[in-house]
């Protein structure tokens, strides 16, 4: 099921937990690890009519951030292969997020991991950090590492589309490994349309008979219908049930297309105090 797992890195020690969570994931899955890291070149103009010294400077400074580089991946290397992981390297040069991107349509990995770096409000809404912008357009399942990461249990945003349930299938599947229990969590914010009082009774109703379906199908399952905005709902359920994690389902996208996901998986993402696995289904 989880064949590649591709875990990219930057040179501090954040890059730590993405491994601990990659180490415990190919134990159950017998899955190859990558770790990549990006170095992006200098953005400096007229670098090559700088004086001489000070452009030497520059580039003396990339080198050693290459050696810093692979230095910090071989000793990654090597711990993974003392937990008998199957592990390769690579260091990549470019923009940090499309260099990623780019990487995994090489790979085709099964899952992306990384650690979630602490940011302000300002600099999100500026730039986006790298993990969640590598979330928001890869074709591929991203898993953010928010803190330490068990699978003791694990909360599925739920919306009755196709992209939900296969992301519900993708839990099943880590929680027969983990033992995790699941909590299905289903936000009805259906009573903004009050005009059609009558018809939304009806389809509440028939959400709740599709929620226990879901119920009794599978087993360790629990189910939750609350009302409020999806993104709200998700975070505080699940913060409330004591998950370790928050799956969310979102539709494939277009062969060779990169575009970003809705408000609402991004605020799942940005505002979730737990990690946060964004699994991409495979309808267009």
């Amino acid at each position: 099921m989880l064949h590649n797992l591709v875990v990219p890195v930057d040179l501090t020690d954040t890059g730590k937990k993405a491994l601990e969570v990659a180490v415990k994931t190919s134990k159950e899955f017998n899955s190859k690890v990558w770790i990549i890291t990006v170095l992006e070149k200098p953005n400096i103009p007229f670098l090559q009519e700088l004086p001489e010294e000070e452009r030497n400077a520059i580039l003396s400074l990339n080198e050693k951030l290459k050696s810093k580089a692979i230095e910090t991946l071989e000793s990654y290397k090597e711990y993974l292969k003392t937990q008998d992981v199957d592990t390769e390297y690579k260091i990549l040069e470019g923009d940090t997020v499309e260099s990623i991107l780019d990487f995994c349509e090489t790979i085709v990995p099964d899952l992306i991991i990384m650690p979630s770096h602490q940011k302000s409000d300002i600099e999100l809404q500026a730039i986006g950090s790298v993990s969640l912008r590598v979330a928001s357009k890869s074709k591929y399942p991203v898993l953010v590492i928010k803190g330490s990461l068990n699978f003791n249990k694990i909360a599925v945003a739920y919306d009755f589309l196709p992209s939900s349930q296969e992301a519900l299938e993708f839990t099943l599947s880590l929680s027969k490994h983990f033992g995790s229990k699941i909590v299905v969590i289903h936000a009805d914010n259906d009573r903004n349309y009050s005009h059609l009082k009558s018809v939304l009774e009806k389809v509440r109703q028939h959400k709740i008979e599709k929620l226990q379906q879901l119920k009794n199908i599978y087993e360790n399952i629990e189910v939750y219908l609350t009302e409020g905005s999806p993104d709200k709902v998700v975070v505080e359920e699940a913060v409330k049930e004591n998950a370790d994690l928050i799956v969310v389902g979102k539709r494939q996208l277009k062969e060779g297309k990169r575009t970003f996901i809705g408000s609402t998986s991004y605020k799942i993402l940005k505002d979730s105090p737990i990690s946060v696995l964004i699994y991409r289904g495979y309808h267009e």
